[in-house]
């Protein structure tokens, strides 16, 4: 059922979550089965079918050796502030608990949404379908922009933010939270100030999921349309400019049409000079993910020659 990277044993493992599923969800339900959705060092992610109530339920548990930060807390904050601000379905948080107190996990349990990540789903659409698709995820990115904060920085588990108004300097702080190697934080940090003036007048700081990639965005099919299911994974969002959710998923090959654009800017119009801090943006994710491959190598000289910086050989 598992394997060295979370240490215990698979049939103890199955009691142990039968026994926290009774203790959250109540003494009568019954585990049929589960199966092993993510797995890393002292963390796992179970899909676990149960009767008693009769659904499926996430379950995911962390160890205080997992890599991942888990703040399974904040997570589940998020997802009750999404479902309660916008029309976007977020799966129902269930438990939460990051004590240690009953259990040696942190631990995360959400009612599952039957879905298909868009990477697929994109593949299989007809002309029409992909470009109500596109206005659907338009529509549902510009609504999590609508959820404001009184500062940038970073959103804590109760839903305070300790900020200030200065996006630059956010960023900046983003950066050195964000990119793990020094010479590239220092890299990105320059370029930043060097272009600071064009992040003067941002003002607004809204929720900024920072993730929104082809497999954090699911669909399913109801009633012969293909609908927007839900948006996952909110582990690395942040108050902090719109913007920089827009950068990221221009960057991204097949995120974006003139669909999205359209369903977006009705509910947010563009900012003239998004284009210029665009960049700036893509490039502190270019530095962020860091990945030594080929494609993302030149992805990223592209963009250091876009920015006029001289390119970045490896990372």
């Amino acid at each position: 059922m598992v394997s060295d990277s979370f240490p215990i044993e698979a049939n103890a493992l199955q009691s142990l979550l039968l026994e926290l599923l009774r203790q959250t969800l109540g003494s009568m339900v019954k585990l049929v089965d589960c199966a092993i959705g993510n797995r890393q060092h002292d963390y796992v992610v179970l899909l676990a079918r149960l009767t008693n109530p009769s659904t499926q339920v996430v379950v995911k548990l962390a160890g205080p050796n997992a890599a991942m930060a888990c703040s399974f807390d904040r997570t589940a904050m998020f997802h009750r502030l999404v479902s309660a601000k916008t029309t976007i379905p977020m799966p129902e948080v269930l438990a939460v608990d990051v004590s240690y107190q009953d259990w040696p996990w942190r631990y995360f349990i959400r009612r599952h949404v039957p879905g298909q990540e868009w990477a697929k789903v994109c593949k299989d659409l007809d002309t029409q379908e992909l470009s109500d698709a596109y206005q659907q995820v338009g529509n549902a990115v510009a609504q999590l922009h609508t959820i404001r904060f009184p500062g940038f920085g970073e959103i804590a588990s109760d839903g305070s933010v300790q900020a200030g108004n200065n996006c630059a300097a956010a960023i900046a702080e983003r950066a050195r939270l964000v990119i793990k190697n020094v010479r590239l934080c220092d890299l990105f940090l320059e370029t930043l100030e060097q272009r600071a003036k064009l992040f003067a007048d941002v003002g607004d700081a809204s929720l900024c999921h920072e993730d929104l990639h082809r497999y954090n965005i699911l669909f399913q099919q109801h009633q012969g349309r293909w609908r927007l299911a839900t948006i996952l994974d909110f582990d690395k969002a942040w108050a902090g400019h719109h913007e920089s959710d827009l950068a990221r998923l221009e960057f991204w090959r097949g995120m974006t049409s003139k669909e999205f654009w359209s369903a977006y800017s009705a509910i947010h119009p563009l900012d003239p000079l998004y284009q210029q801090r665009r960049l700036v943006y893509q490039f502190l994710w270019c530095l962020e993910f860091a990945k030594p491959s080929a494609e993302h190598l030149a992805d990223t000289r592209r963009l250091c020659e876009e920015l006029g910086i001289e390119p970045v050989e490896h990372f």
